[in-house]
């Protein structure tokens, strides 16, 4: 074979080689994604929308009522959500695979925010049942139900990203000042339980590192809710967001990455008179998904979704469900077109 040809083959099998890794770095690129529950075309289904707000996937889950509480498991594949029924509410978890769901909470009470365990194990959740409202943790097959708080109103259960701390709102009785909740943390078993930051009230989350926590806070004077952040042992608290008044953020959700913390926002829009009874719509304009640094001090919060249903619950989608090649089972829309529908 004449050296010109050798040449040239190595030089192909060279460009072959820095395409194929080329190839393998960007198949291999964190895609970062947020679900929500959106009713926009009459029923509760699982959305999926990409960081930059242009694509959005519907799944083909089923035609349960859901809430917009929801929990991935940590491998993508189930998902525990509130499912609403008259008089009360259950939680089921659904196999996104076959589309098969099971009960994981039945009984006669208001049982909702599941949260699953990093570690896949349990599931943590809220219920009514025995009065106030406790946190509850259960095995994720359904078995071993243990009460974790026994006292107070509590609310928001986060993981830790070990599995073993819990920090979850809590309101216990007039010395935190009338109706104010505060943030909690404990062990997974209930135990050593330690007041952590003020004023938190509409949920919190555990950085990946798990040194933080971002939490919405609350302002009952000018009705204001801001996300955030303190360090596990209370120190280093410091604000995100800065809204204005009747303007609320809340359930925070901190990205896998460590860099974002996605929220939920909406605004009062006009609060009824003593006796009147105003429809929701009414009282609240849409509500949005907002993403904001993480890792910087105060910044620019950066718009991903508007004009949705109420009370939004964002979760971030794990990345070994978003590795699977899209199928037929997943609708793409551009959010813009969404919101015509």
């Amino acid at each position: 074979m004449a050296l010109k040809q050798i040449q040239v083959y190595v030089m192909l099998g060279i460009a072959l080689l820095v395409n194929s890794s080329l190839l393998t770095e960007k198949a291999q690129a964190r895609v970062q994604a947020l679900s929500i529950i959106s009713k926009h075309e009459g029923t509760a289904d699982l959305y999926i929308i990409d960081i930059t707000g242009q694509n959005l996937q519907k799944l083909d889950t089923n035609k349960a009522k859901k809430g917009g509480e929801h929990a991935w498991s940590p491998n993508g594949r189930f998902l525990a959500y509130a499912a609403r029924e008259i008089g009360r509410t259950v939680i089921d978890v659904i196999d996104l695979r076959s589309k098969e769901s099971r009960r994981l909470i039945d009984h006669p009470s208001l049982n909702h925010s599941p949260v699953w365990s990093p570690n896949g194990k349990w599931i943590g959740f809220v219920s009514d049942r025995n009065g106030d409202r406790q946190i509850y943790r259960i095995n994720a097959d359904g078995s071993n139900l243990k009460q974790l708080t026994k006292k107070g109103d509590n609310t928001n259960p986060a993981w830790s990203p070990d599995s073993q701390w819990i920090a979850f709102n809590s309101y216990r009785g007039p010395e935190h000042g009338a109706g104010n909740f505060l943030l909690y943390v404990m062990t997974a078993d209930g135990g050593r339980l330690r007041k952590l930051g003020k004023s938190a009230l509409a949920g919190c989350t555990w950085s990946p590192n798990g040194k933080q926590i971002a939490y919405a806070t609350n302002s009952l004077e000018n009705e204001i809710r801001n996300i955030l952040v303190i360090d596990i042992d209370g120190n280093n608290l410091r604000h995100l967001t800065r809204l204005g008044a009747r303007e609320w953020a809340s359930s925070p959700a901190w990205s896998p990455d460590g860099q974002w913390i996605a929220y939920g926002f909406k605004r009062i829009l006009q609060r009824p008179v003593p006796g009147e009874r105003l429809p929701v719509g009414e009282i609240f304009g849409d509500s949005a998904i907002y993403l904001v640094k993480a890792t910087d001090g105060l910044s620019e919060p950066i718009e991903i979704a508007n004009e949705l249903a109420l009370d939004l619950y964002p979760e971030w989608v794990p990345e070994a469900f978003l590795s699977v090649s899209p199928s037929k089972e997943k609708r793409i829309i551009p959010w813009g077109k969404l919101k015509q529908q």
